[in-house]
């Protein structure tokens, strides 16, 4: 595993299974709600999003943690050699 997206439902743990995976691989975390909010949670601009995404991306090593499908999801599955959707139950 080089190239790794992991999507996921709100609290499902995508941040701490990425933070856990690229310490265990040695891979940067790439956290895409990082690299779209500005300060105070304040939505970005996409295009500077993905802009940045693609600098982030260029490592050629990589971990992208978070879902922003329809802004991402042509950048980063067409280099991804592992995709990991982490899926929470329902509440009973």
């Amino acid at each position: 595993m080089e190239r790794v997206v992991i999507f996921g439902s709100p609290g499902s743990g995508k941040s701490t299974f990425a933070t856990a995976l690229g310490q265990r691989l040695a891979l940067p975390v790439i956290y895409l709600d990082t690299l779209f909010y500005e300060p105070d949670w304040v939505p970005g601009d996409e295009d500077r999003f993905r802009a940045r995404l693609v600098e982030a991306m260029a490592g050629g090593r990589w971990i992208t943690e978070g879902n922003f499908l329809d802004a991402t999801a042509e950048l980063r599955l067409p280099l991804a050699d592992t995709v990991i959707w982490l899926e929470q139950p329902a509440l009973a």
